[in-house]
């Protein structure tokens, strides 16, 4: 069976019938079968040298469900050829591979002319509003296996983000801007669909489950953190129960991102969530504070395009070339540099409970953060640094104060030219350098991309 999260591919060899057919062949079943060992479901091999080879391949391929065409032109060819199998997936793009020439013994370059069929497709290709990208092999060169799987995956990574289902428990903390969201258009354009739930479901989970369940939750809790001071079995009880209950929802309703409004939600009941989030937040799961949607959005493209965990930072104070980000709380075990370590805080009447206050991994970064801008979805992209912060904490929590994870983010824009671009108190992050890649699949997500 297919594995329904790769990309489906169709891989179209296309030349003109006159050139030698023998060499021709030698090289497409070469690059076909390096292909087949990459990282999707090639659902078949099509050679186009005139047109009748079109009019089968269009009978062969139109009901399939195609993500990706490979277009690899071995040599000239006519366009309409390759349009009479392209015109009908207009929605597909394309992956315009060209295969370089070769030089004899004699020192003489033979040029089967891809060129020429690339730059005959392309004003067609661009006239139909395909989505392509080009890879053109220069003569004798090896082939670009690297940058055709790296598309696949880019393609693959689309084809999951437009699949994502986030859960909220909750809409828009604190009624701010930057975290409302619009379910239809988000829907409609990028294909993410968004759940919400009210508070009450959320309470009813966390008193179904048994005490022994619980109970053995809260031992793997205390086994696998370590407390800076003491942590009482109650307020650890509720956050076990909230951590069990998000936990239960995400994988009933198999979501791949999930959040709880805090500030004016679960804080209300006498706690905070940011440990049950930090326990629950992988790879695989993105979690998020203050019901932020778009924020989840960056964060399950991030993780989606790089495979690892990705976590939500917000502003605090900012410097020449730096800005001090962290959490009041929340972080998930890949971002913890040392032991992953909690205490007991409160800041005023209501935000009491467990905190997360590990020490936060620094490095190199790419973080971002999604957005709308008049009805035009686009994703703020940077690449930076952090490094170790100066000892802080946020105003008004009572002594002694928490040690939340923080950073230094020294960025590559003036700060000024940051602050105005950046579209929210919070940006997603993720380690390592992954800009060009997380561009190349926002092109396939028709996200415009500010940089």
């Amino acid at each position: 069976m297919k594995n329904m999260t790769k990309a489906n591919v169709v891989m179209l060899s296309v030349g003109e019938q006159q050139y030698p057919q023998e060499y021709l062949d030698v090289i497409i079943k070469e690059i076909d079968a390096e292909v087949a060992k990459m990282d999707c479901n090639l659902l078949g091999c099509y050679k186009i040298m005139n047109f009748s080879d079109a009019e089968k391949v269009a009978e062969a391929i139109k009901d399939q469900k195609v993500d990706l065409f490979i277009a690899k032109f071995v040599s000239w060819h006519i366009t309409i050829n390759i349009m009479h199998v392209l015109k009908n997936f207009r929605d597909v793009p394309v992956l315009i591979w060209g295969i370089g020439g070769f030089t004899d013994k004699t020192g003489k370059l033979h040029a089967p002319a891809a060129g020429a069929g690339i730059t005959g497709f392309i004003p067609v290709a661009k006239e139909f509003g395909f989505k392509y990208k080009i890879i053109m092999e220069e003569p004798n060169a090896p082939h670009a296996y690297d940058q055709v799987a790296d598309y696949i995956h880019a393609v693959s990574c689309a084809k999951r983000v437009r699949a994502a289902r986030i859960g909220l428990i909750g809409y828009a903390d604190m009624g701010l801007y930057p975290l409302s969201y619009d379910k239809t258009a988000l829907c409609k354009k990028i294909g993410i669909d968004i759940e919400n739930y009210d508070g009450y479901i959320i309470a009813d989970l966390m008193n179904a489950f048994p005490e022994d369940r619980v109970k053995e939750t809260m031992e793997w809790i205390r086994s696998t953190t370590k407390a800076q001071n003491v942590i009482a079995d109650e307020p650890l009880e509720k956050v076990t129960r909230l951590y069990l209950a998000m936990k239960d929802q995400a994988d009933g309703r198999q979501l791949d991102a999930i959040a709880v409004k805090c500030v004016d939600g679960i804080t209300k009941l006498g706690f905070n969530p940011c440990l049950a989030q930090s326990l629950l937040a992988d790879k695989d799961v993105s979690v998020i504070c203050e019901c932020d949607a778009y924020g989840l959005v960056t964060s399950i493209i991030l993780s989606t395009v790089s495979g690892n965990t990705s976590a939500i930072v917000e502003h605090y104070e900012v410097f020449d070339n730096s800005v001090l980000v962290g959490v009041c709380g929340f972080i998930p075990r890949d971002f913890i540099d040392g032991d992953f370590e909690i205490k007991s805080a409160q800041l005023g009447e209501y935000n009491t409970g467990i905190s997360n206050v590990s020490k936060l991994k620094t490095g190199e970064v790419t973080y971002g953060r999604f957005f709308c801008d008049n009805g035009k979805f686009k994703m703020f992209l940077q690449h930076g640094t952090t490094k170790p912060n100066p000892k802080w904490t946020e105003f008004g929590w009572e002594e002694p104060t928490p040690d939340f994870p923080a950073a230094l983010l020294e960025l590559e824009l003036p700060l000024v030219e940051y602050l105005d671009k950046v579209p929210g108190q919070h940006v997603i992050m993720i380690f390592g350098d992954y800009v060009e890649k997380v561009k190349e699949v926002c092109n396939l997500l028709d996200i415009e991309v500010v940089e």
